[in-house]
């Protein structure tokens, strides 16, 4: 066993002890289901801005990112540098509305604020049955993980993925969204550090012979087409054009509201917090993903023999540029990144059946005592924890090329059906239920018809969402026009719709 395996094994266990300790006081801070489910008014803006930042910048990021940039060059790190704008720009059209109407009417999921504000059984169920499209998300997440217990600690990859599957286990089943947030802002810290590390690296050409002019030259010469002089990428889905990289920026409006980040929003403390919310949000959620430079480093630093796949190449360049001991360190840093998202993925799958269906739709048709309901509400919570993890154990057994492409499979129609309900609904006083239904179901449809059969290669969802969350804003707002002149349609009282 080599150094760098030694210290990435102590380090390791150092962080899985900290992050069930983490998760043993989330335990002891949670004592009923929205606790579980929200951590309801916990936090300060900062807390909540790192963790917001590390689960926007999940595995996908530290390493989704930097292999893309590996492997297709430097037109795909407009991906990076777009999606942390349309994300906040996204996040300052709902953020404030779902904190304070989630804070006012117990609010605890994204499907339950739509739900309630179209007053829509459909859509609040109909939005439940999309959110287990996460699925794929989460599953990205364990890939990353076990991907780096495979090169960093010589771990089988089937083995890091019960490994992760177990410590996400213990720590989310104790304190459910405390144990999100505690263990996220400690994660996010070591992300932010580490992204700094690898921006600094790249402009130092760290591991590079000559400067930083070498470095760039070295990368054109060993991937031209990937160079540094290349916007775009002729022919490519993704980053063939200036029209296809706007959709992937469309589609990243609805992505800071997904279920699992979006209901952090109520975990702040006062609504008076939201400004400072947001402006930190901008800077972590701005630094986090430089670290696609590290893919391009990478090009210049690796040794193109090694053949090594593209989501390995932070940990190689780690490697190969740092002695075994800050090596292992960062190493762990990057595994932040995947547990930041995953656990709170894992928290917003469970609400599906504890919050969406059981408390909202089968509780108020059965005679129950509300002890007794929430008692049952927090086993559900808790006990899913395993239902959702041996299934992305499952799906990850077999894992994909990309893990940017992969995860996007389900977020592509998370938003597409969201934008028009959420972006435009939180908004728009007028808004109707019938033109939120219909908003829904087009942005859907539009996403996986374009996705799947027509138009686009099955490895491009982004543009697909693109589309998508176009159409699904589209039509609300031209449904709501055309007839609400005629439409005497109310969705909701008039104090559920003031949020000053």
């Amino acid at each position: 066993m080599d150094s760098v395996m030694i210290y990435s094994w102590i380090f390791m266990a150092l962080f899985i002890i900290m992050m069930l300790v983490m998760g043993y006081i989330g335990m002891k801070r949670t004592n009923n289901p929205d606790d579980f489910a929200t951590a309801r008014s916990s936090y300060g803006p900062i807390t909540i801005a790192l963790v917001i930042s590390a689960g926007i910048s999940s595995g996908s990021t530290f390493m989704g990112m930097p292999g893309l940039a590996y492997d297709i060059g430097a037109p795909s790190l407009w991906y990076p540098l777009l999606y942390p704008v349309a994300t906040v720009i996204g996040m300052l059209f709902v953020a404030k509305t779902i904190k304070v109407y989630g804070d006012k009417f117990g609010t605890r999921t994204i499907p339950d604020f739509i739900g309630d504000r179209f007053n829509s059984e459909f859509l609040r169920i109909t939005l439940s049955i999309i959110t287990i499209l996460l699925i794929f998300y989460v599953v990205s997440q364990f890939v990353a993980a076990a991907t780096m217990f495979q090169t960093m600690m010589g771990v089988d990859y089937n083995v890091g993925l019960f490994i992760t599957g177990i410590v996400l286990a213990v720590y989310v089943f104790l304190g459910g969204s405390h144990s999100d947030i505690l263990t996220d802002a400690v994660q996010g810290f070591l992300m932010v550090i580490t992204a700094i590390v690898v921006v600094i690296c790249f402009v130092t050409s760290v591991g590079v012979d000559g400067g930083f002019g070498d470095m760039i030259s070295l990368i054109k010469d060993r991937n031209p087409e990937g160079a540094f002089d290349q916007l775009f990428i002729h022919g490519d889905i993704t980053y063939g054009s200036f029209w296809l990289v706007g959709l992937l920026f469309i589609a990243h409006l609805p992505f800071g509201v997904l279920p699992h980040l979006g209901n952090k929003f109520l975990a702040v403390k006062s609504n008076k917090d939201m400004k400072k919310l947001i402006m930190y949000c901008t800077i972590f959620a701005t630094i986090l993903p430089l670290m696609g430079l590290g893919g391009m480093l990478g090009v210049a630093v690796i040794d193109p023999s090694m053949n090594i796949q593209p989501d390995q190449v932070i940990p190689v360049l780690f490697q190969e540029i740092f002695p075994p001991f800050i090596a292992a360190f960062l190493a762990v840093a990057v595994l932040s990144a995947v547990l930041s998202t995953s656990d709170g993925l894992i928290v917003s799958l469970t609400q599906v059946l504890a919050n969406d269906i059981y408390r909202k739709t089968i509780v108020p048709k059965i005679t129950i005592s509300e002890k007794k309901s929430q008692k049952i509400e927090l086993l559900i919570s808790r006990y899913s924890t395993f239902i959702v993890i041996l299934a992305a154990i499952l799906m990850a057994w077999s894992p994909p090329k990309y893990l940017s492409v992969f995860m996007w499979i389900g977020i592509g129609g998370i938003v597409s059906a969201t934008a028009g309900p959420l972006v435009v609904g939180a908004l728009w006083k007028r808004a109707t239920k019938t033109g939120a239904i219909l908003s829904l179901l087009s942005g859907t449809v539009v996403y996986w018809i374009v996705y799947l059969p027509f138009g686009f290669d099955f490895s491009n969802p982004f543009g697909a969402a693109g589309i998508g969350v176009l159409t699904s804003m589209l039509v609300m707002v031209f449904y709501t026009l055309l007839t609400s002149h005629k439409d005497k349609e109310v969705n909701v009282s008039e104090d559920k719709l003031s949020v000053n």
